[in-house]
């Protein structure tokens, strides 16, 4: 929907780029827990970024079966996280403040802060670590 191109090359450059750690290995988004076991992804809605050590690694795993190179779906988020967390075992990388504001939003901001909750599919996609409200849905420096 929207991004800040200068608040997310800051927030990317907080990020450890170096090629001989694990912590290298950034998935980065807005994360939700869908519907089943393990499912983890960032929402193609609200963008994400892989580190350059993810990317260079995905590339080489992209066409095994985990990666479902052949399926042909409009979930690529669910898809690409499937993906490096079976082969690559790469999770997702929390992306919120030191508040727990999130910073990659899936819709419009005015849509986060006037948010209520509704038990609907967001509600539930966001259980596991709860969803801020007015203010205090989004941090300050979001992409």
């Amino acid at each position: 929907l929207f991004v800040i191109p200068d608040n997310l090359k800051v927030y990317l450059s907080t990020l450890s780029d170096d090629s001989a750690a694990e912590n290298a290995f950034h998935f980065a988004g807005r994360r939700f827990k869908g519907y089943g076991s393990n499912n983890y992804f960032n929402s193609g809605g609200a963008g994400y970024a892989l580190s350059r050590q993810t990317l260079l690694e995905f590339r080489k795993v992209m066409e095994e079966h985990d990666c479902s190179p052949t399926v042909k779906t409009s979930m690529e988020d669910v898809m690409i996280a499937q993906c490096l967390r079976k082969q690559l075992n790469i999770k997702l990388t929390d992306t919120r403040d030191e508040l727990r504001r999130e910073r990659f939003h899936p819709f419009a901001p005015a849509t986060h802060y006037t948010w209520s909750p509704r038990g609907d599919w967001y509600d539930k996609y966001n259980e596991e670590w709860g969803l801020k409200l007015g203010k205090d849905c989004c941090a300050p420096d979001s992409v």
